[in-house]
């Protein structure tokens, strides 16, 4: 055991606590980000698990978080090649691309079973040819994705 984040059996929505953390990512330069589920948020530490930023939202209970760079539910992180974070918002069934500093870049897909739609994404990836893999819970099924941003 080397180092933890968090502090156990305490919830919280202060800097560094968490509300059902669900994924990890490694930024190129060594910081971790975490996808904060129940929180809605995305919550950023140095290599030394220092707390850096956090962002995302709604930070109220009961406000629905469908605006641009909100989250209901941020389940699944990836980083592209490029250095941006790919974030599944699961119940509001999109893919949310944003800068490594936490700024909003674009989104994709929707509620529904057709292609391209996705009924809570739970999980994505990407890979060095910038091809993002969804993995769509609900639809039971994993889309490949090639951003246009």
């Amino acid at each position: 055991f080397l180092r933890q984040w968090g502090t156990t059996k305490r919830k919280g929505h202060f800097a560094g606590d968490f509300i059902y953390p669900t994924d990890a990512a490694l930024a190129g330069n060594g910081d971790l980000f975490i996808a904060d589920a129940y929180a809605n948020r995305i919550q950023v530490f140095d290599r030394g698990g220092k707390f850096l930023t956090k962002w995302g939202g709604p930070f109220a209970i009961g406000i629905p978080g469908g605006f641009n760079g909100w989250f209901r539910v941020a389940i699944s992180l990836a980083f592209g090649s490029k250095g941006d974070l790919f974030v599944a918002d699961f119940y509001n069934d999109r893919i949310q691309k944003f800068s490594a500093n936490g700024i909003f870049l674009t989104s994709f897909g929707h509620k529904g079973a057709s292609p391209g739609d996705f009924h809570h994404p739970i999980g994505v990836a990407v890979a060095r040819d910038g091809s993002v893999f969804v993995a769509d819970l609900a639809n039971d099924r994993i889309e490949k994705w090639r951003p246009t941003q």
